[in-house]
């Protein structure tokens, strides 16, 4: 399996047994630098233990995961996100007695602050120990994501779609070189649907990779470069979105129909 240009992610035999169920059976995939790569495959297909493996919330059995020339098998999930490989998960997870401010504040790590701001001052001080530059940039962000209104609201008070889009501010501000989002348009509103789409076209802008593992197929064919498609554990085809649509297996996987959408105007 060879790549055009740069690889972000080199997915290499990967294996998860629970007993007898093969969770995730030989996998293999590459994720290209600089772009988005779907993540799809019907209900069972093993996407979500795959991306577990990939992200250290679960061991592997077999396989290596190669994160920008860096081998992952075996790192926490800490070590990972500090690499500048994070993910999401299917509910947001915000600090809901933080202001929307403060979560997208402190998305921005610094190690040589880490232990203070987190440990002696709490999460809440180490908001108001940030610098002008980052409070600056934060609600930049804030005010490209549509949020800057709620600024100073309790995260935990927020929307889903609302908390969804300030989990997407929140990778903006960190800046990570890969981001692996699961299920981000479940919940969500078309309209917060679209401003996911252009804040996801952003992310590339800013130099963050991106693998979107997604149920709502038009907003897969909608944001993504291409697709990877998982049955039974496996990668069974990857390719252009449009290109999948002839493909026997993946035909097969979906229970015999690969819906048809139109593309936005057409």
């Amino acid at each position: 399996m060879t790549a055009a240009g740069p690889v972000a992610l080199d997915v290499r035999g990967l294996s998860k047994h629970f007993g007898g169920v093969r969770a995730v059976d030989d996998c293999s995939f590459i994720a290209p630098k600089g772009k988005v790569t779907g993540l799809i495959g019907p209900n069972g297909a093993g996407k979500s233990t795959a991306i577990d493996l990939i992200s250290g919330f679960k061991l592997p059995d077999a396989g290596s995961v190669v994160f920008e020339g860096k081998a992952l098998q075996g790192l926490s999930p800490h070590r990972i996100s500090r690499l500048g490989l994070i993910r999401t998960f299917q509910t947001p997870r915000e600090w809901r007695e933080l202001t929307v401010l403060e979560n997208v504040v402190l998305a921005r790590w610094d190690e040589s602050r880490e232990t203070f701001w987190r440990g002696v001052l709490g999460l809440r001080q180490a908001g108001r120990e940030a610098t002008l530059s980052e409070l600056s940039e934060a609600r930049g962000i804030l005010q490209e994501f549509g949020l800057i209104a709620l600024r100073n609201e309790r995260a935990g008070n927020l929307s889903g779609g609302q908390k969804r889009l300030v989990e997407f501010a929140r990778i903006r501000m960190a800046k990570p070189q890969l981001v692996i989002l699961d299920e981000p348009m479940g919940g969500v509103n078309p309209v917060l649907g679209e401003r996911m789409a252009l804040a996801i076209e952003g992310f590339i802008t800013a130099g963050t990779s991106v693998i979107v593992v997604e149920h709502n197929l038009p907003f897969i064919e909608r944001v993504t470069d291409h697709v990877v498609v998982m049955s039974q554990g496996s990668v069974i085809a990857n390719g252009p979105f449009e290109s999948l649509r002839s493909n026997q297996a993946v035909v097969d996987a979906y229970l015999g129909e690969m819906p048809t959408y139109e593309q936005p105007g057409a």
